[in-house]
């Protein structure tokens, strides 16, 4: 865990664009505002608070944002000044409330699991992380010497006087239970400080946990990302009704160790499962996802078909998914178009479809800058055909109604004539580097646009910065090609590929 300390979020109020999340009609008082932080614990923050006012929304965003700093100074195991660092570093000490119960309950999974989810493991990571750095290989001798000496340890955990006893082979490693452990506690700091709040999602990284009234009339809906697309903007591969409930998801990621020219898996289970659970609480959610990622999936969800709860989806190495006696309830839509935008102008679909499995893929650079501090470029990325009618706005990233429209080219043709696309493809910003994001051939309505002639649009503005702009004409029919764009002031060279996945 990591963050940037306790900044102020930047409040999208009801009615601006993108943060318009209007409430059911009943409940016409309320409205939804959106949060975004990025650099919180290592990964980003976002949050829907549903309330009659700004002010209540505000304030319970921002009790949420002081109960993960607080959090994060107890539980981290990324900063030497933690509590967590200070007991890694001492074989017996007494310890916070929070501290103690994030380790009981870590305890508690790694008996439950078989230790398929295991907080013990902190020397076996360090040891994984060195050898990425000299891109050696750590010996398979040493490392099964260190697991059977961790197997081995009796951890001692006083309830009396709050003591751990850690042993030599010990080093804790809870972030897969600490974080859903903060989105818990975030969501209850904001509740308290905020008593008229009506309804609030809190997610750190993907693993989140909604309460009370939800945006819209259908509750609280989660859409779950398909593990083989690992593209920025891929839609949902499934939409589930979270209700108030926690929602994580484990698998393979960019924590993955990259050594000696192979990718090994950051959990360190050896499978490539990516696991998704639905519970009460994040914490217990994030701790179960973590040890389905690493089991046998029948095994796996034969664990939380004996658990009352709990319901969970796993997807193997090979694309198959196994879920759990009760998952299907939960959801609602199988390879839904989560958007569900209706566009009166979109165009008609051509005759002739793209071939199978053909998909348009635009990778992109946003620059690096050598400054003190360097605002995050705004991004828009779409398509228009040859009558330059909108036909997929393939990515927005930005989410600052005053930003967005300084993508003038994109704002004044298309953006602010469609707040319903605006709304549903914004995405937070992205510091520096290379991206990817893919057209799979839909409109904006979900219907095929078919082969014939369009044009890419990539847009980009800086805070303090300058104005980028790149249109790169395609032709796209039965057989693959290549096209690409160069670079300008807020955008890097842009390739595209036409062609099957």
């Amino acid at each position: 865990m990591a963050t940037d300390g306790r900044g102020r979020f930047a409040a999208l109020l009801a009615g601006a664009g993108i943060a318009a999340l209007a409430a059911p009609a009943a409940q016409a008082q309320t409205q939804a505002y959106r949060f975004h932080a990025d650099h919180v614990l290592g990964t980003s923050l976002d949050m829907v608070a549903v309330a009659g006012d700004p002010a209540t929304a505000l304030m319970a965003a921002q009790a949420a944002r002081d109960e993960i700093g607080r959090l994060d100074a107890v539980l981290s195991g990324w900063r030497a000044d933690s509590e967590l660092s200070a007991l890694n570093a001492a074989g017996r000490m007494q310890v916070s409330a929070d501290l103690y119960r994030v380790l009981a309950a870590c305890e508690r999974w790694r008996a439950a699991t078989g230790a398929a989810f295991d907080p013990r493991l902190g020397s076996v990571l360090a040891l994984w992380r060195a050898a990425e750095a000299s891109g050696t290989v750590p010996d398979p001798a040493r490392l099964g010497r260190m697991g059977a000496q961790i197997d081995a340890a009796e951890v001692g955990l006083d309830p009396a006087t709050r003591t751990v006893t850690r042993p030599l082979a010990v080093v804790f490693a809870p972030e897969a239970l600490a974080k859903g452990y903060v989105v818990d506690a975030a969501l209850a700091a904001a509740r308290a400080a905020a008593p008229g709040l009506a309804g609030l999602m809190v997610d750190i990284g993907g693993d989140l946990r909604c309460w009370g009234q939800a945006p819209g009339a259908q509750g609280w809906v989660v859409g779950l990302a398909d593990p083989a697309a690992r593209e920025d903007n891929a839609r949902p591969a499934l939409l589930l009704a979270a209700g108030d409930r926690a929602v994580a998801t484990s698998g393979r990621s960019d924590r993955d160790f990259e050594v000696g020219g192979a990718t090994w898996p950051h959990l360190l289970g050896g499978r490539a499962n990516t696991a998704t659970v639905v519970a009460a609480s994040a914490a217990d959610a994030d701790a179960l996802a973590t040890a389905l990622a690493t089991l046998e999936p029948a095994a796996g969800v034969a664990l939380v078909d004996r658990l009352d709860g709990y319901e969970a989806r796993v997807v193997d190495e090979t694309g198959a998914a196994h879920h759990s006696a009760g998952w299907t309830s939960l959801v609602l839509d199988q390879g839904a178009d989560a958007r569900l935008i209706r566009v009166s102008d979109a165009p008609a679909a051509a005759a002739a479809p793209w071939p199978a499995r053909f998909a348009l893929t635009v990778d992109y650079v946003l620059p690096a800058f050598q400054k003190a501090r360097v605002h995050p470029a705004y991004v828009a990325i779409w398509v228009t055909d040859d009558a330059n009618r909108l036909v997929r706005a393939v990515t927005l990233l930005g989410d600052k109604l005053d930003y967005i429209g300084e993508n003038y080219i994109w704002w004044r043709r298309y953006g602010r004539s469609r707040p319903q696309i605006v709304a549903a493809v914004s995405r937070p910003t992205k510091p520096a580097g290379k991206y990817s994001v893919v057209w799979d051939g839909k409109d904006d309505t979900g219907r095929p646009a078919g082969q014939g002639r369009y044009t890419l649009h990539l847009e980009a503005v800086r805070e303090d910065g300058l104005h980028s702009y790149q249109s790169i004409p395609l032709t796209l029919g039965a057989t693959p090609l290549q096209a690409a764009a160069p670079a300008g002031d807020e955008l890097g060279a842009t390739a595209v590929r036409y062609g099957p996945r």
